[in-house]
């Protein structure tokens, strides 16, 4: 069973439950002669309406996008949830009017046993249908849904006042109910407040959480190829996401930055539910300066002898060459950990210079063809070859003026 399937399932099995309890409710109200029994029955009533309206809404919203309404239709579920908080409002106003009014004209019930019957079962059924539509909102992250669960939740405590009010008018306590009323109308108001500034943020395309925006970061973060994030914005629209982000990356090759979005739009849509659209804007990664790497046999700074062999190479050579006037800004060397290893020394050499974030990898030997060339294509590291035995000669070969 697809999502969209198992919402509309919750949504039907809340309207059947919530039309049996309203008819319960209503005929033990007129036996009993209790207004807080009827009132919640007709309260129910609007709770079927309601709950039409998700079905509606989650149909509305499952529309493909048209020419018209290229993003869809999925704000058709905030809609209808701005629509439920209304409701809700509406209600606890009904509830709380109702309350006053009964303070003033006490009556005595009839029936009463059987009205404390049914109100137990309404408000079991209600609290275990909020529970029910409240898992699968969240689930599927259906604001509607959601937004239901919460007026069925509203809906216990309202079970909770008349249960109340009819134990004291039983108990000879007959004011228990208006005051349990007043008191449940306060939490009424509450959860449809909630659900109208939520449906107004959506609406109103405001940005989703930002512990969620810090997860999408994280991830993007993570991928290989990616500097820097310059931009990440995040809307909701429904159940569905949408992101649009601007990222910076020395990836040169239009197929591999191609890729990258590919990538990363895939990687989002795995870790984070209902992502309906990335949108990601690539930028050439903003330097002022190229990153060279040499491999050397000893560490005595430009005087420094050029390795023959690359995975055997005693120190790597880093220098970094200011674009503008052909600056060398700094020169440091590491440590190669891989020298003595039988094999694959190369490939773990390539990898541990493309963490240094090279732009070029300058050798004696051509590594063209072999594993270390490949660790350093997929990073985007240009390889060249030099005749070069110092690398003071290397330097000077870039045409670099001065040294700081």
């Amino acid at each position: 069973m697809t999502h969209i399937e198992k919402d509309k399932k919750a949504t039907l099995i809340s309207i059947g439950v919530t039309l049996f309890l309203a008819i319960i409710k209503y005929i033990a109200g007129v036996l009993s002669g209790s207004i807080a029994l009827v009132a919640d029955a007709v309260h129910s009533t609007t709770d079927v309406i309601s709950s039409f309206g998700v079905l509606i809404g989650l149909k509305i919203s499952d529309r493909k996008p048209t020419e018209s309404f290229p993003y869809g239709f999925h704000k058709a579920e905030n809609i209808v949830s701005l629509f439920l908080a209304l409701l809700i409002l509406y209600a606890g106003y009904n509830i709380i009017f109702t309350s006053l009014e009964e303070l003033n004209n006490i009556k005595i019930l009839e029936n009463v046993p059987l009205a404390i019957v049914i109100a137990l079962v309404s408000l079991l059924f209600t609290f275990l249908l909020s529970n029910y539509k409240l898992k699968i909102g969240r689930e599927m992250n259906s604001p509607s849904l959601i937004a239901d669960g919460m007026h069925t939740r509203a809906d216990t405590y309202t079970s909770t006042a008349v249960l109340i009010g009819i134990l004291g008018s039983y108990s000879g306590i007959y004011f228990l109910d208006p005051l349990a009323g007043i008191m449940v109308s306060v939490f009424i108001f509450r959860s449809g407040f909630e659900i109208l500034k939520d449906s107004i943020k959506v609406l109103l395309d405001a940005s989703i959480e930002y512990e969620h925006l810090d997860r999408i970061r994280e991830i993007i973060s993570r991928m290989h190829g990616v500097n820097r994030i310059n931009s990440l914005k995040a809307r909701s629209s429904g159940k569905f996401i949408f992101i649009e982000l601007e990222i910076e990356t020395n990836f040169k090759d239009l197929e591999k930055a191609h890729q990258l979005s590919d990538t990363i739009e895939n990687k989002i849509k795995s870790e984070i539910k209902n992502v309906d659209r990335v949108i990601i804007h690539i930028d050439p990664e903003k330097k002022g300066f190229i990153r060279y790497a040499v491999p050397c046999i000893e560490n005595i700074g430009i005087k420094s002898r050029i390795s023959s062999h690359f995975g055997e190479a005693e120190y790597f050579c880093i220098f970094d060459l200011q674009t503008d006037n052909n600056t060398l800004l700094e020169i440091r060397f590491i440590k190669n950990p891989f020298m003595t290893l039988e094999k694959r020394k190369g490939l773990k050499a390539a990898e541990l210079l493309v963490s240094y974030k090279l732009d070029k990898l300058i050798t004696k030997e051509s590594i063209a063809q072999k594993s270390p060339f490949y660790v350093m294509d997929d990073a985007c590291v240009e390889s060249g070859v030099t005749d070069a035995d110092t690398i003071e000669m290397i330097i000077r070969d870039q045409g670099i003026g001065s040294v700081i």
